[in-house]
């Protein structure tokens, strides 16, 4: 049996880079499209014939040509994609503009958008594709009304996937994670007291009292690819500690 791929987009930080290095250790090959190396340095090293990484945008449709070109000359068929790459920029209202709007709406509904579509003719049969949400998409907050609107597209885009896609055996799954422990966190531009104050509240009003680990989110994402979701399709699987379910 050929040893599985798993395309991903986004995977150098965070919830993406757990993923690749969960996928690695499970013995997929990994294709990562990503914009900057990041924090994989360590396990190009570690995988030099299992990881391999093509820097390029989501929004730019020739470079997820490009990539998609590079991972089958290299191994073939794929048989997992995973459409992570995202930005959340949080803006009230009033401070939202024409650039920062359409940067959220490239990379988080465009760029998933033509991630899938130029995969397509990539996938080996009974592929699975995973799109990366988040609970905002069904909750209101004042600062994320763009990006939940945004991340609420992608749920609706895999529901018109799966329906397209589900005749030809390839399964689609929407996993939105919840408020998850990683470096973004720290890039919203929040004061250290304030970002302290606002995660200790979402820590209070989730039901498990903690935020997310990034491997956490990561074994759920390998879940809704693996076998045992063979089912599971057109779903929505939040990840969350149930803040946004009860």
């Amino acid at each position: 049996m050929s040893t599985p791929v798993m395309a991903i987009t986004g995977g150098n930080s965070g919830i993406g880079k757990a993923t690749v290095a969960l996928y690695l250790a499970r013995g997929y090959r990994v294709a990562v499209l990503a914009r900057t190396q990041g924090q994989l340095s360590a396990l190009l090293t570690q995988y030099p014939e299992q990881l391999m990484l093509h820097l390029g945008d989501v929004s730019v449709i020739q470079d997820l040509i490009d990539f998609y070109q590079c991972c089958q000359q290299r191994w073939g068929g794929i048989d997992v994609v995973i459409a992570n790459a995202g930005i959340a920029k949080p803006e009230m209202l009033a401070d939202v503009t024409s650039d920062s709007f359409s940067e959220s709406f490239d990379i988080n509904v465009k760029g998933v958008f033509f991630t899938v579509q130029q995969a397509l003719d990539r996938l080996n049969p009974a592929a699975s594709i995973i799109l990366v949400s988040s609970i905002q998409a069904q909750k209101g907050a004042g600062v994320w009304s763009v990006y939940g609107a945004s991340k609420a597209a992608v749920r609706s885009l895999a529901r018109s996937f799966a329906q397209e896609l589900g005749p030809r055996g390839i399964r689609v799954n929407v996993l939105s994670p919840g408020v998850t422990e990683t470096p973004i966190l720290h890039k919203f531009g929040f004061e250290s007291d304030h970002l302290k104050t606002l995660l200790d509240n979402v820590k209070v009003n989730t039901p498990l009292q903690r935020l997310g680990q990034a491997e956490e989110i990561a074994q759920s994402i390998f879940f809704l690819s693996s076998d045992a979701a063979s089912f599971v399709h057109g779903a929505d699987l939040q990840v969350d500690g149930g803040l946004a379910q009860i």
